[in-house]
């Protein structure tokens, strides 16, 4: 609407426009112009925030954003940076909260060009409309202003958690150090403003109006529905910053510009892919008998081609090991996107151990492959890793995914990180998620501590952003009835396979294990080696499930005495992905040749990673770990007696005498629940005949997991004693600025005000729920060449790019305690500025995997 009446031909022809510029290619030192970039954010911004109702305001912010730069001091600025190198060295636009991108790096000043665009629209929204009671002109303006104001730092407090008026301060900011009068002159004499009569503004207050009155007028708590409208702000945010940085980055490389081209798929062609390959399955299935576990998945698999015909919302997917869940999932998903005409499928996944695996199977039928393994890559894209440069240069924006793929496969850190994290490196592909399909597989991993977020996020999502949730497990968590009723639960769900006697019937028909509980008494390292010798002597095939990597590498150690070392495998995070992966390729061909394989893992294998073993020893934790640690034996009812009927798998539960478990509460919590909780009832007598995976004994896990202390607490993201990222997010209860009672504004018709603190929460969250750093480590022949490339390859060269992109399987998180003690060994070496850490020869073991006392040994692979 704005933009239609902008004659952008004349504007470019015209010498005076010019003189202001927005950036500095760093190639070959041309220029764009501001009103170029201007123009080109607030059409794309438009585009994005169109899908959350509000394409007016996403226009608005976008062509305004850089206003600040119309200002004489910005561009003396910027061209004495590109003089001294020093602006295309960094590759910012240099703002007063790029320090916080910056980390200290020195730079030659900074002028300030966010506020002025931020005072522009503030102003004109204020006061509208001046008749209504309902203010919404003035929630509005400051939800602009901070989105505006915000675009450099991440978004900004509205009041910090000393309860300083940030808002404010930064509204009133003196003339001197915004520059707006003189920006907003420079601007409208070269008729960038032309356009922008009241009808715009009174037309985007009425737009604003439509989109924000559905959230105020539900029957959801008051507390959730602030957490809304601050939700809202972040996804408005979120256009503005993709639009901002796509357009700068097809500036800067011109020839990547079409990777940030986005076209609704036809899913028809994935359907038809998808529908051949199980007409493939009903065709084999003619030629053999009819067995019941064939029978539910079939079942498992045509209720979810029928329900991705059905209406938007929340659903569930409770399916144990063995159904077929990833492909089934995948059948609702893209039936459901083309029933509701959907952007993108987004798989969250807990692991990014398992994201390959499934990613691989989806390429294998939507995309073909040749005969050299490459997949064509038009439908599938991992985002996975957290090996980004921690400066924001022209090239790590370019290295940023922004999910702009028919199918996206990513983390739940990745996923959280976007929705809550500071900063504008996640929330830049918020956005993403909506009017998309959102799969959670394994979703009973999801991290306590971000409960009450996720619910809120994801009833955010499929009410108010055209989006459609799918939770997927075999551990249904009960996240619709969380203990704290202001705080909300999760909006009713579906169920996809139907009613609990369907879900009990499906259970017991693919039940494949038997599970005993041998955790009477505490075992010793010493008496579990005894106990894990005997169980692999008897079975041969043996998978042993701890809870810490000490018990792991103990363990390991100590089976090693008496294992031989090519039937020995030692499986943890302390290994690279592609270290895991040849791992596994070694063991599954053992299992699948019947050969003796004894394997030691971390909970990382847990959560769909395609093994199936004989026997599993499963460290005490919770329930849903259990099941999962289930799931890896006999997984896909091959097991046979010597009559040639079908068997169980072997799970045994054992208790540690000594776990250091203090860096995992949920563990510890879960464990606690099994003692106090289930095992009890499953002593009952009346009980004797359930197993331990019943749906109902699921649901009594779940619920005394909840009514505990511990749990109520961790639920809202706890900071301390007396805040949490959850409030600092909604009410902002507590803050000794927030006098305003929201709810009471409601009621009275009015809408209310933002109170949140965003900075605070996003800096809280990022400290503490991802406190690693990736670094890249010298895994075999591949990895150190790989290593060697990084360092000889020029930042600005495309092949750059691709080795980043390829060494996200080479690296390792790690905590900053262990990075503290490998840096002061000097095993630590930075590629250039770009914040990417290489790990030294040294300090890597293909036993273990990441070794912090530097002895490692490199030749253990040549054993097998």
């Amino acid at each position: 609407m704005v933009m239609e009446n902008l004659d952008t031909q004349s504007k470019i022809s015209n010498p005076a426009e010019r003189e202001f510029i927005a950036h500095v290619r760093a190639s070959n030192s041309s220029e764009q112009s501001l009103y170029a970039h201007l123009t080109g954010t607030a059409e794309i911004a438009k585009t994005l925030a169109t899908k959350i109702g509000l394409p007016l305001s996403g226009e608005l912010i976008g062509l305004v954003h850089d206003l600040g730069k119309y200002s004489q001091a910005f561009q003396t600025y910027i061209r004495d940076s590109v003089q001294f190198d020093n602006y295309k060295d960094l590759g910012l636009d240099e703002d007063e909260e790029a320090d916080i991108l910056l980390k200290g790096k020195p730079k030659r000043g900074s002028v300030d060009h966010s506020t002025a665009g931020a005072i522009f629209l503030y102003n004109k929204f204020k006061d509208r409309p001046k008749k209504n009671s309902s203010a919404q002109g003035a929630l509005l303006a400051d939800i602009l202003f901070i989105c505006v104001a915000s675009h450099h730092s991440g978004l900004v407090n509205v009041v910090d958690k000393e309860g300083q008026p940030y808002l404010y301060n930064r509204k009133t900011k003196p003339e001197d150090k915004v520059h707006f009068q003189e920006a907003l002159n420079n601007a409208i004499s070269n008729e960038l403003f032309a356009s922008l009569d009241s009808k715009i503004f009174k037309e985007a207050v009425r737009e604003f109006h439509n989109a924000f009155i559905a959230v105020l007028g539900e029957n959801s708590k008051p507390k959730q529905k602030d957490f809304y409208i601050g939700f809202y702000t972040r996804l408005l945010f979120s256009c503005l910053i993709d639009a901002d940085r796509s357009n700068s980055i097809a500036f800067e490389h011109p020839s990547q510009a079409h990777l940030l081209d986005h076209k609704r798929p036809d899913w028809q062609i994935a359907i038809d892919k998808i529908e051949a390959l199980y007409q493939g399955f009903a065709d084999k299935a003619m030629q053999n008998p009819p067995d019941a576990i064939n029978e539910q998945r079939n079942r498992i698999a045509q209720t979810c081609l029928e329900a991705g015909q059905k209406s938007q919302g929340i659903y569930t997917l409770t399916v144990p090991t063995g159904g077929g869940k990833t492909l089934a999932s995948l059948r609702f998903a893209v039936q459901h996107a083309k029933h509701h005409n959907l952007d993108r499928i987004i798989y969250i996944i807990p692991f990014t151990s398992i994201i390959e695996q499934n990613a691989q199977a989806v390429r294998k039928i939507l995309e073909g492959e040749s005969p050299d393994g490459i997949f064509d890559g038009q439908w599938v894209l991992e985002q996975h890793s957290n090996l980004e440069p921690d400066v924001q240069t022209w090239q790590s924006k370019l290295i940023m995914d922004n999910w702009n793929a028919p199918i996206v496969f990513t983390t739940m850190v990745q996923f959280l990180e976007s929705c809550f994290g500071g900063g504008t490196k996640g929330v830049r592909r918020l956005h993403q998620l909506s009017q998309a399909v959102l799969i959670f597989d394994e979703i009973q991993t999801l991290p306590i501590n971000c409960y009450y977020l996720y619910c809120n996020a994801i009833n955010f999502l499929t009410s108010y952003a055209n989006s459609t949730a799918v939770l997927c497990t075999a551990t249904q968590p009960v996240l619709n009835k969380l203990p704290i009723e202001q705080n909300g639960s999760l909006n009713p769900a579906t169920e996809i396979i139907g009613d609990r006697q369907d879900l009990a019937l499906l259970f017991d028909t693919l039940k494949r294990v038997d599970i005993h509980d041998h955790t009477k008494n505490s075992q010793d390292l010493d008496s579990l080696t005894d106990y894990i010798n005997d169980n692999f002597a008897e079975f041969g095939s043996t998978l042993v499930i701890v809870n810490t990597k000490t018990w792991a590498s103990d363990l390991y150690r100590e089976l090693s005495k008496t294992v031989k070392s090519n039937e020995l495998f030692h499986l943890s995070t302390g290994q690279c992905a592609r270290h895991r992966k040849d791992l596994l390729t070694i063991i599954r061909k053992r299992l699948e040749d019947g050969l003796p394989t004894l394997v030691i893992s971390t909970q990382l294998i847990e959560a769909g990673v395609d093994v199936s073993f004989k026997s599993v020893i499963r460290f005490l934790a919770g329930l849903d770990s259990i099941a999962q640690a289930s799931g890896r034996c006999n997984r896909h009812g091959e097991m046979r007696d010597e009559a040639g009927n079908p068997s169980k798998g072997q799970v045994f539960v054992v208790k540690p005498d000594a776990e250091g478990l203090s860096k995992l509460p949920t563990i510890a919590l879960g464990k606690e629940q099994m003692e106090k909780v289930v095992l009890p009832i499953l002593a009952k007598t009346e009980n004797k005949d359930k197993h331990l995976l019943d749906p109902d004994i699921m649901m009594a896990y779940f619920k005394g997991f909840y009514g505990t202390d511990h749990g109520k607490k961790q639920m809202a993201y706890p900071v301390d004693d007396i805040h949490s990222v959850f409030n600092w997010l909604s009410s902002n209860k507590g803050n000794v600025a927030v006098n305003n009672d929201n709810k009471q504004r409601i009621n009275n018709g009015q809408f209310p005000k933002l109170w949140q603190s965003f900075m605070e929460a996003g800096k809280a969250f990022k400290a503490i729920d991802a406190p690693t750093k990736a670094v890249i480590v010298p895994y075999g022949d591949d990895g150190r060449e790989l290593i060697t490339a990084l360092y000889g390859t020029q930042v600005n060269d495309k092949e750059f790019y691709k080795l980043v992109r390829e060494a996200q399987q080479y690296s390792v998180n790690v905590f900053p305690f262990m990075l503290d003690k490998l840096i002061d060994a000097s095993a630590i070496t930075q590629v250039r500025d770009t914040g990417i850490l290489t790990l030294s020869e040294t300090f890597y073991d293909e036993q273990m995997g990441l070794n912090i006392e530097g002895d490692s040994k490199l030749d253990f692979l040549g054993d097998f």
